[in-house]
Order: structure tokens, then sequence, then C-alpha cells
């Protein structure tokens, strides 16, 4: 990033700096990309709603930290009046492909899906994934959420990598009301 306007989107959001590296817009990888392919991919994130962009801050490229941002930068997450940054330790191989953010409205009743996977689960380590999704839930109600799906964060907390329980756990201490979520779209192909 070679410079953030100040009236702009990513300024008002907050997260982008000077300085900081972009490694994908929207799950297109910027990796090998020539200036003008990055600008391309740019500009065709303004034609939707959110855009998920993931960066490399300045000063973790220094201590090689594989810390990354992910931002639904000066885009409202689907069906939300507000933007979302959400923050996520991870392995840097991370497949962004089919990231998007969604909103739910959590009820007494929960979120409105069960979650499969997690670390050390019976089936080894696997991704946390939508199990089921339950009839007249928040999930259901919001139509964006299929079962097969990846759920990466939960109210800018990170689910990588923790064991199911621990992942419910959060998912559950999460007030009722606006819930964003950052899900990988399961792969059809």
């Amino acid at each position: 990033v070679h410079r953030v306007f100040s009236k702009g989107v990513a300024s008002q959001e907050g997260t982008i700096h000077r300085g900081d590296l972009v490694l994908s817009i929207n799950g297109k990888s910027l990796a090998s990309s020539v200036h003008g392919d990055v600008l391309n991919v740019l500009h065709q994130a303004r034609l939707y709603t959110y855009a998920v962009i993931v960066i490399q801050k300045e000063k973790d490229k220094a201590n090689s930290s594989s810390r990354l941002e992910i931002s639904a930068t000066g885009r409202k997450c689907v069906g939300s009046g507000k933007d979302v940054s959400m923050e996520i330790r991870t392995d840097p191989k991370l497949d962004m492909n089919d990231v998007i953010c969604i909103e739910l409205l959590k009820t007494s009743a929960g979120l409105g899906f069960s979650l499969d996977g997690g670390k050390a689960s019976i089936a080894g380590d696997r991704p946390l994934l939508v199990k089921r999704i339950f009839k007249g839930g928040a999930a259901e109600q919001s139509g964006n959420i299929e079962t097969g799906d990846e759920i990466l964060a939960v109210s800018g907390k990170s689910l990588l990598g923790l064991m199911h329980y621990d992942a419910w756990n959060i998912i559950k201490s999460v007030p009722e009301g606006p819930v964003q979520l950052l899900i990988r779209k399961r792969r059809t192909s």
C-alpha cells in the first residue's frame, strides 16, 4: 500500500495503512501480480457490496509473523449496516477463495447451526464446518449459510485451529443481536 486516501473507505475503516502488503482481494491472490493487474482487481472489488482483503502488516514483514488481517474494508457485511474488520492469526497459506462476511441476528435460540470438526476431532484436525442448519433459525433465515461452509471467525474472534468445544463456547458467548461471521463457502466442484 503506497497511499491510503484520507476520505476513502480504507481510511475510514482503519485496518489498512501505508506500507501494508495486500495479499488478496475477494479471494484473488495478488502474488506475482503486476501493478496493472492489482489495480484491475481493486477496481472490480468496487462492484460488490463488500470486499474481503487479506493484508500483511508492515511490522509483521520484519518479524515474519503469520498474522493476517482480514477486513471487509469499507464495505458492508451482508445484511448489515456496519463495517466489519476481523483479525485472524493463522497459517499464511490459508486459501482465501470464497471467503465472505455475513451477519446473522443471534437470538436466545443461538445462530441456528451446529458445528462439526475442529482440532483433535474424532476425524483428526479438521476445519470447523457447518454440520446442520436448524429450521427457522438465524442461519436458515439469512439464506447465506449452507452445510459444509467453514466458519473462520465470529464477531472478530478467530476460530481457526480451535477444538470444537472451544469454538462452540466462543459462539455461545457472543451476545444476542447482530453477529458478523467470516465464512469460506463450501466448494461444490
